[in-house]
C-alpha cells in the first residue's frame, strides 16, 4: 500500500522545486543546479566506466591471444626440434601458419636465439626483421625454450589494440554529450528564469545594503589599524607582532632554515629629543621604520615596541652567516644620515641584539629576553650587533673576514679541488669523480665549502669561483690524460646564480675546447633550489648543455620542493639520493621504502641512480639489493687531492683514502 504513495510524491516534489525556482526561490534554484550537476556526473561517470571497462576487456583479450599463440608456438617448436640435432637455418617455416593471426591482431611474432637476436619474425602478417621494443606500450608474452636456447615473443601494440575501440568510444561520447546538452539546456532555462526574477528583487535593496556595508568596512578597518598599528610609524605594534610571531614560530618547527628575532635600539636617541626636540625625534623614528621595511623581505615581521625600540623577526634564513649579513645591512641602512623636515642632518646609529629560534628561546617572550641581553652587549660598542650565543659572534666575525678576502684569495690561487670517487655497486670499480671545492686559507688552514659558498653567493664572487672550478677540473683531467691514466667523468656542483649566468655555456664550451676534452667527461650537478626563481631559464640552459653532451645530475634529491616535476621537465641524466635517506637505511624501514621507491622511479624513467653518504658495508649491500647502480661515501673513498686520485685511477680499484 505504501509503494504507490511514494511513487506519487516524487513528481509532486519535483514540480514544487521547478515552480519555486521559476518564482525566484534561490535555495530551490541551487537545489535544481545541484541535481543537474549530479545527473551530469552520473552520465559522464557511467561513460568513463564503460570506456575503461571496454578498454580493459580489449587489452585482456589481446593478452590472452598473445599467451595462447606464444604457448602453442613454443610447444610446436619444442616438439619439432626435439629430434633435430641442430637448429635449422630458416625458422620462418614455423611462423607461416600464424600469418593470418599476426595480420588480424596487428601484432608481431618473433623467434629469438640465446643472444636475443631475432631469427624469424612476422609483423602484421608479413616477414619482418629487426627487434621490437618491449616497453610499456606493448602487450608482450615471452616463452623460453631452455633446451634449444630459443625464445618465442608475441606482442601487440597497446595503442593499436585500443584504436579498435574508436567507433564505440565516439558513439558513447556522442550519446553522453547529447544527454548532457539536454540536461544543461533544461537546467539553464530554469536557472535563467530564477536569476532574472531574483535580480529584480535584489536591485531594490542593493543601494542601501552597499552603503551600509561600506560604512561598516571603513569603521572596521579603522578599528583594526588603531588596534594593531603603531600610530607614529605605521608599522605593527606589540599586539600585532605577538600574534604574527607566534604563528611564524609554529611554522619554524617544521623548517630546516633559521628563524631569528632582532631587537633594534637607536643609539643616542634621548640626546636627539633633548637637543632637537620631539618633532625631530618623531621624524627620526618614522624614517628608521621606513628603512627597516625596505631592508626586510616579504614574510619577515617588523614592529615598534615603544620608545626607540624596534623588533624584527627574520624567517627562513638559509644560514647563520646570512643572518649576520642581514644584521649588517640593517645597521648600514640606519647608519646613513637622517634629514628631518627642518634643521641639519642627523647622524644616528643603532645596536642590535639577536636571538635564534629555538636555540635561545622557543616562545616570543623567551626570544625577546635573550635578544635584550644580547642588545645590552651591543650597546657597549654601539653601531654593532651581538648574538645571544657568544660562539656565533666569533663565527660572524670570521665570516666577515672571509667575505672580505675572496678577491685576494682568487688572485693568490688559494682555492683547490679535492675529489671523491663514485663506484659501481656490483664490482666496486671507480666509475666517476665529484670535484669538491676547498679553500686553503693561509691562517685558518683548509676550509670546507659550507663555510664560504654562502658568503660567495652574497658578494657575487660565486660566478668567478664557479668558472674557476670548471676550468680547474678540465685542466686536471687533461693532466691525468697526459700521464696515461684512464679517465672517468668528473662532476662539478653548479649554484643557482651560476645557472642563471648567460656565460655559463660559453665557459663550459671554452674549457672543453681548450683542454681537448670530450663533453662526456664533464657532469654538472644542480639542486632543486636552482629552479625556484625561474625554472624556464634553467631548463633552457640545461637543455643546451645536454645538447653539447654534458651530463646533468639532480643532487640532494628528496630535500627540495618539487622533485618529480623537475625530473619530468628537465634533461636530467643522473639522480643523486641525499645522504639523509641513506644514513639509517639499514635500520629505518621508512628510509628504506623511500630509497627503494626513488630507485624504482628513476630506473623506470631511464635515469642513473647514485646514493650519497655510504658509510658502512651494510648500507652498500642494502643499496645493491635495491638496484642502485652507483654509490659514493666514506666507506669506499674519502675526498682526496689530485695526486691521491691519480693512484686510485691507476689501480682502478676502491681505496680508503685518509679524511681530508
Amino acid at each position: 500500500m505504501e509503494q504507490p504513495v511514494t511513487g506519487e510524491r516524487r513528481p509532486v516534489a519535483a514540480r514544487r522545486w521547478l515552480d519555486a525556482a521559476w518564482h525566484g526561490n534561490a535555495a530551490s534554484t541551487a537545489l535544481c543546479a545541484v541535481l543537474a550537476a549530479c545527473l551530469l556526473l552520473c552520465i559522464w561517470g557511467y561513460t568513463a566506466v564503460r570506456l575503461d571497462d571496454e578498454a580493459q576487456q580489449a587489452l585482456e583479450r589481446a593478452r590472452i591471444e598473445n599467451r595462447d599463440v606464444a604457448s602453442i608456438l613454443a610447444a610446436q617448436l619444442d616438439d619439432a626440434l626435439a629430434s633435430v640435432p641442430a637448429l635449422p637455418d630458416d625458422l620462418a617455416y614455423f611462423l607461416r601458419p600464424y600469418r593470418e593471426i599476426s595480420r588480424k591482431a596487428h601484432g608481431r611474432i618473433e623467434i629469438a636465439g640465446a643472444g636475443k637476436d631475432v631469427l624469424a619474425a612476422l609483423q602484421d602478417g608479413l616477414p619482418a626483421g629487426g627487434q621490437a621494443h618491449a616497453d610499456d606500450a606493448c602487450l608482450l608474452e615471452v616463452r623460453t625454450l631452455l633446451r634449444h636456447g630459443l625464445q618465442v615473443r608475441v606482442s601487440q601494440d597497446r595503442a593499436r589494440v585500443l584504436a579498435q575501440l574508436d567507433a564505440l568510444r565516439w558513439r558513447l561520447l556522442s550519446q553522453a554529450a547529447l544527454v548532457s546538452l539536454a540536461v544543461l539546456s533544461l537546467g539553464g532555462a530554469v536557472v535563467w528564469a530564477a536569476r532574472r526574477r531574483l535580480r529584480a528583487q535584489r536591485r531594490q535593496a542593493e543601494g542601501a545594503h552597499i552603503t551600509l556595508s561600506l560604512q561598516l568596512a571603513r569603521e572596521r578597518n579603522r578599528a583594526d589599524l588603531l588596534a594593531t598599528r603603531d600610530e607614529l610609524t605605521g608599522v605593527a605594534n606589540r599586539r600585532r607582532f605577538y600574534d604574527g610571531a607566534s604563528g611564524k614560530l609554529l611554522q619554524a618547527r617544521h623548517s630546516r632554515n633559521h628563524y631569528a628575532l632582532l631587537l633594534v635600539d637607536m643609539d643616542r636617541f634621548k640626546q636627539v629629543n633633548e637637543r632637537l626636540g620631539h618633532l625631530a625625534g618623531d621624524a627620526l623614528l618614522q624614517e628608521a621604520a621606513r628603512r627597516l621595511r625596505h631592508a626586510l623581505r616579504e614574510g619577515d615581521l617588523l614592529a615598534r615596541f615603544g620608545g626607540d625600540e624596534f623588533v624584527l623577526l627574520l624567517c627562513e634564513v638559509a644560514s647563520e652567516e646570512r643572518l649576520a649579513a642581514v644584521a649588517g645591512s640593517v645597521l648600514e641602512a640606519l647608519r646613513q644620515p637622517f634629514a628631518p623636515p627642518a634643521g641639519a642632518a642627523i647622524l644616528a646609529t643603532a645596536s642590535i641584539g639577536i636571538a635564534m629560534y629555538p636555540r635561545d628561546g622557543q616562545s616570543v617572550d623567551a626570544l625577546l629576553s635573550s635578544a635584550g641581553s644580547a642588545m645590552h652587549g651591543a650597546k657597549a660598542a654601539r653601531d654593532s650587533f651581538r648574538f645571544y650565543d657568544m660562539a656565533l659572534n666569533l663565527s660572524s666575525a670570521r665570516s666577515l673576514e672571509l667575505q672580505g678576502r675572496f678577491e685576494l684569495a682568487m688572485r693568490e690561487d688559494e682555492f683547490c679541488l679535492h675529489y671523491q670517487g663514485k663506484f659501481d655497486t656490483a664490482r666496486r670499480h671507480i666509475v666517476g669523480l665529484e670535484a669538491l671545492l676547498r679553500w686553503d686559507h693561509p691562517h685558518h688552514g683548509l676550509i670546507f665549502p659550507n663555510e664560504f659558498i654562502g658568503l660567495a653567493e652574497e658578494t657575487q664572487a660565486i660566478l668567478a669561483l664557479g668558472n674557476w672550478t670548471i676550468a680547474a677540473a678540465c685542466r686536471q683531467l687533461a693532466q691525468w690524460r697526459v700521464a696515461g691514466l684512464p679517465l672517468v667523468p668528473v662532476a662539478i656542483n653548479v649554484s643557482a646564480k651560476q645557472l642563471r649566468d648567460p656565460q655559463l655555456l660559453d665557459t663550459v664550451t671554452r674549457c672543453l675546447r681548450t683542454y681537448a676534452l670530450s663533453p662526456a667527461l664533464l657532469e654538472l650537478e644542480v639542486t632543486e633550489s636552482c629552479f625556484i626563481d625561474d625554472i624556464s631559464q634553467a631548463k633552457e640552459v640545461l637543455m643546451r648543455l645536454r645538447a653539447l653532451g654534458v651530463a646533468i645530475s639532480l643532487d640532494d634529491y628528496g630535500t627540495g620542493y618539487s622533485g618529480l616535476s623537475h625530473i619530468k621537465m628537465l634533461p636530467i641524466h643522473t639522480l643523486k639520493i641525499d645522504r639523509s635517506f641513506i644514513r639509517d637505511i639499514a635500520i629505518d624501514r621508512n628510509d628504506a621504502m623511500i630509497v627503494a621507491s626513488t630507485i624504482a622511479l628513476a630506473r623506470g624513467l631511464g635515469l642513473l641512480v647514485v646514493a650519497e653518504g655510504v658509510e658502512s658495508g651494510e648500507q652498500l649491500e642494502r643499496l645493491r639489493r635495491l638496484g642502485c647502480q652507483q654509490v659514493q661515501g666514506f666507506y669506499l673513498h674519502r675526498p682526496a687531492p689530485a695526486p691521491a686520485i691519480a693512484a686510485l685511477l691507476a689501480g682502478a680499484r676502491p681505496a680508503l683514502a685518509p679524511a681530508m
